[in-house]
């Protein structure tokens, strides 16, 4: 591990660390058994000391960019390897290529994705790649490929001239009563689309963490979220936890929707930027108290017209999150945000938008 990266884990952890110290100080909250000077994984909920930044230990505190590096994030926070790892292979990937496979199927400039070439019949394997000019290139790997198929893909693709191929021969085309091979292009799903959704949730709940800390997590809600990450596969949580529509920029990071009773939560708005394209997505997180994780059950019942957009005016307030993670008198501010903007008679500052 370089100096650089062995630097930046140490000053997160003792930023963490030093948040959670401020938790404890709270006579409610009571730890078993009872520790000092610790960072919480926030995902396996194990405890981890300074010393666990050594990376030749076998599970060690990593940095964990937030969202995925690939994805256009940066370190934000520490989770121990062994999440880190299980949730780039389970999850992070899933939702890389899920993006990736969205660029191909746009055909968007800098897109690259694996496809099933077939003519008439034949399958070829292989990679369309849409360079930065729009220019697209069709890749044949006959290599991984059934050679059967090949021989007779490429023999068909490209005949030799003396059966009046087209492509030297197109004036004579029509005269020898030439037909055109049937060419068909598909794209190779490399993901699944639950783990991708899954992986979604992830970064929203790393986002409120990394900029809360230690406070937020104490929302029986999050229990649920944290327990559908570490199981992606099992239907923990209902199918949708998301808000399909472009929200203003300026309203990316974490906000708490107030009304309808029924929407009230964190709402964590981010960007995930591949080599073609940004993305917004909005996620919905419970919080502390009604409606909780009833929430979700809210919005597929109420709000999804099949793809998981909605069409309800509501209000929000935007949470400025600067000072939270270094301050003794913010360590439980967003758990008395919620409280004040969830009371009945808290007057919403923003004007009703369409979520």
């Amino acid at each position: 591990m370089s100096k650089s990266n062995r630097d930046k884990k140490e000053a997160i952890f003792k930023i963490f660390s030093q948040n959670l110290e401020w938790v404890r100080e709270n006579p409610i909250i009571r730890f078993e058994p009872d520790f000092s000077n610790g960072y919480i994984c926030p995902l396996c909920f194990d405890v981890f000391f300074i010393k666990d930044l050594d990376s030749n230990l076998k599970n060690f505190l990593t940095l964990e960019d937030i969202p995925p590096k690939s994805l256009g994030g940066t370190p934000k926070a520490l989770t121990c390897k062994d999440c880190n790892s299980k949730s780039g292979y389970e999850l992070d990937v899933h939702l890389l290529n899920n993006l990736l496979d969205m660029d191909a199927h746009s055909f968007l400039p800098n897109s690259k994705s694996k496809a099933v070439f077939e003519l008439s019949g034949n399958k070829v394997n292989g990679v369309i790649e849409v360079k930065q000019d729009g220019v697209v290139n069709l890749h044949l790997q006959t290599e991984r490929s059934n050679p059967i198929d090949s021989k007779k893909f490429m023999t068909e693709f490209i005949p030799p001239k003396t059966i009046l191929n087209p492509m030297f021969h197109q004036e004579k085309v029509f005269e020898t009563g030439f037909k055109s091979p049937t060419f068909n292009l598909k794209f190779e799903n490399n993901y699944t689309e639950r783990r991708a959704e899954v992986a979604l949730l992830r970064i929203a709940y790393l986002i409120g963490f990394s900029s809360l800390g230690n406070g937020f997590l104490i929302n029986p809600g999050l229990y649920k979220v944290r327990e559908q990450i570490l199981k992606p596969d099992e239907k923990i949580l209902p199918q949708v936890f998301w808000l399909k529509k472009k929200f203003p920029e300026e309203q990316e990071g974490i906000n708490i929707i107030t009304l309808p009773k029924e929407l009230r939560c964190f709402l964590i708005i981010f960007s995930l930027v591949t080599k073609s394209k940004s993305r917004q997505f909005a996620i919905v997180l419970p919080g502390p108290s009604a409606p909780g994780i009833d929430v979700y059950d809210y919005i597929e019942k109420n709000l999804c017209e099949g793809d998981g957009s909605d069409s309800l005016a509501g209000f929000s307030e935007h949470i400025n999150v600067d000072n939270f993670l270094k301050e003794r008198a913010l360590v439980f501010a967003s758990n008395l945000l919620w409280q004040e903007y969830t009371d009945d008679n808290y007057k919403p500052r923003i004007k009703p938008s369409n979520y």
